[in-house]
C-alpha cells in the first residue's frame, strides 16, 4: 500500500510520476518514522485517498485544518521533503520570481483554487474518515 500511496502523493505534488528511487525511499521512511499502526480515522483517510486519488488535494487542504498531526498530512509532508531533494522535484519547490503583473493575475486564481479545494475537503473529510 505504501508504494501506491507514494505514487499518488508524488503525482499530486509534482503532477508527474515520481522516480522509482523516491518511491523506495518513501516506503523505507514510512516504515522507520511511522512504525505504530495509524488510528482508524487515519487508516480510513489513507484508504480513501488510495481508492480515490482525485481527492488528495481536497483532503490535504482539510487535513491542514482538521488533522495537522494526522497520518495523511504527515505522509504528504514526508513525500514533499523527499521530492524536493531530487533533481526532478527540486524545480517545483524552488522559489520563483514572477513579474508583478503575472503575480497579480495568478494570485486570485491560486486563492480561489485553494478555497475551493478546502471547501470540497471539508465536505469530504467526514465521509473519508468513516470509509
Amino acid at each position: 500500500m505504501a508504494d501506491e500511496e507514494a505514487a499518488i502523493f508524488a503525482r499530486y505534488l509534482l503532477r508527474e510520476p515520481a522516480p522509482a528511487e523516491v518511491l523506495r525511499r518513501y516506503r523505507d521512511a514510512v516504515e522507520r518514522l511511522f512504525p505504530d499502526a495509524a488510528s482508524p480515522r487515519d487508516r480510513a483517510l489513507l484508504g480513501f485517498v488510495t481508492r480515490h486519488p482525485w481527492s488528495v488535494g481536497a483532503l490535504d487542504a482539510a487535513s491542514a485544518l482538521l488533522a495537522a498531526k494526522g497520518s495523511l498530512r504527515q505522509r504528504l509532508l514526508l513525500m514533499a521533503a523527499l521530492l524536493e531533494t531530487t533533481p526532478e522535484g527540486a524545480a517545483e519547490f524552488l522559489p520563483r520570481e514572477p513579474r508583478l503583473g503575472e503575480l497579480a493575475l495568478r494570485l486570485p486564481v491560486i486563492g480561489l483554487a485553494a478555497a475551493g479545494r478546502l471547501l470540497l475537503g471539508l465536505v469530504l473529510f467526514p465521509i473519508a474518515a468513516r470509509a
